[in-house]
């Protein structure tokens, strides 16, 4: 969501910038796993129930959120409602350049083919990507770094 509704210029600072959060989440219930802290016999409860926090922060707070204006515009084709989106989300002033951005990629998306898994699998232009995303995937599962 947080990457969606950022201004373009400031898109790939959004997502790494989640990313990062994310990483420090894991490293921070890795610490507080530990059994000086909360990882005893009679404290796993509390760290078990602390990642319930964020999420219930999340979930009373969303929904008091707009759509996301990408989503509006692209799947809804609601323009007023991606204009009010924006207009709520990054202030007052003049957006249009983000609407043309959105309207390109719009129909960029248009005149492109989505493919199946395995038409995917089956076109070649795709196989080392695939490949890599593949291995990737696989060690991250095994290393046991998502295991938090």
């Amino acid at each position: 969501y947080v990457g969606e509704i950022s201004p373009r210029k400031l898109r790939g600072f959004a997502n790494s910038t989640s990313s990062f959060f994310w990483s420090l989440g894991k490293a921070i219930g890795q610490i507080s796993g530990q059994r000086e802290l909360l990882g005893s016999q009679s404290l796993w409860p509390m760290l078990m129930a602390s990642c319930g926090f964020p999420a219930l922060i999340q979930l009373v707070t969303l929904p008091f959120f707009p759509e996301s204006p990408p989503y509006l515009l692209m799947h809804k084709g609601d323009q007023e409602g991606c204009k009010k989106a924006i207009r709520q989300l990054w202030g007052e002033g003049h957006h249009q350049a983000e609407i043309d951005d959105i309207m390109k990629e719009k129909a960029t998306m248009k005149n492109t083919k989505i493919l199946s898994v395995l038409e995917l699998m089956k076109e070649q232009a795709f196989r080392w990507q695939l490949y890599t995303i593949v291995i990737l995937t696989a060690t991250v599962q095994l290393c046991g770094i998502n295991a938090v």
